[in-house]
């Protein structure tokens, strides 16, 4: 019975979902009992996982403690899709100012990220590697958006109420909460660190705008969006200019959160936000209205 589901973002191609649904749960756990609201038991959490939707079907997980290994060598000669450069550099704008002179546009980009406290000092492939996970998933050419929204509906049930999406994981929920699914009664859609304030993005989403060129709604009842003011990829804090009132914009504050042979995504942090006070009443609120 999930009553909760939470749908992961970028970085999480050689993950698994039992693993990585564990610590979710964990930070979830942590949070709403530091709210003193009650935590629902694990079997009311699921996860929708799409991180193997990258890899071909002979390629193996890692269970090394290493989030770098198997991340292919990229360069910076690897970029020459327009939309990982443009990707690149809107997260860019996000880290640090851009210096003077510089040996080139990507490089230079390239050498922001890797700098950036915010994001964790990632080398450039790991940067690169992410950008072109978002491109794909917005590439109507690639098979990862439909390998997606065909976990996103495995998943969620009559009995969900909420979404708990970060990141890319956003732009998927967002997507499959937009198509009619007349047996969906969820009521809260919650986005934690979405980059869905990007231009980029918003006019490569499936379903497209409206007839009179409006964002459309997600059949919820209620959108909170979490941002917090140190995430770059969230680079846009506000969603409601953007997709009308329903978006309930909630600010808060993350710390970049680093463990040793593990990248968290610094202020970007997943499990930073799921310990935040803002998420635990988000899910202690939706689970309330399914009860009634």
């Amino acid at each position: 019975m999930s009553r909760v589901v939470m749908c992961h973002g970028i970085g999480y191609q050689y993950k698994h979902r039992e693993t990585s649904l564990t610590d979710w749960y964990g930070a979830l756990r942590t949070g709403m009992t530091d709210a003193a609201l009650q935590v629902p038991s694990p079997d009311e959490v699921s996860a929708v996982f799409y991180g193997n939707c990258y890899r071909s079907l002979g390629t193996k997980g890692s269970d090394s403690e290493d989030e770098f290994e198997g991340i292919p060598r990229l360069r910076f000669g690897d970029v020459s899709d327009p939309l990982d450069s443009a990707l690149l550099e809107a997260f860019a704008a996000g880290v640090e100012a851009p210096a003077a002179g510089g040996k080139g546009v990507t490089q230079a980009v390239l050498r922001r990220i890797e700098s950036s406290e915010a994001l964790g000092r990632p080398p450039a492939r790991f940067a690169i590697w992410l950008v072109q996970q978002v491109r794909r998933y917005l590439d109507s050419n690639d098979s990862v958006r439909a390998c997606a929204q065909q976990r996103f509906e495995r998943v969620v049930t009559p009995e969900t109420r909420v979404i708990v999406a970060h990141s890319l994981g956003s732009v998927v929920a967002y997507e499959a909460l937009c198509r009619d699914h007349s047996d969906w009664k969820v009521d809260t859609l919650v986005t934690l660190g979405s980059p869905l304030g990007l231009g980029l993005i918003q006019e490569r989403l499936v379903p497209g705008p409206l007839s009179d060129g409006g964002r459309r709604h997600p059949r919820v009842n209620r959108w909170i969006n979490i941002a917090a003011g140190d995430d770059p990829i969230a680079l846009m804090k506000e969603l409601g200019p953007a997709f009308g009132e329903l978006v309930d914009d909630r600010p808060v504050r993350n710390t970049a959160w680093f463990h040793p042979g593990r990248y968290m995504l610094g202020g970007h942090s997943l499990l930073r936000y799921l310990t935040t006070a803002e998420l635990a009443e988000a899910v202690g609120d939706a689970l309330l209205v399914g009860e009634r």
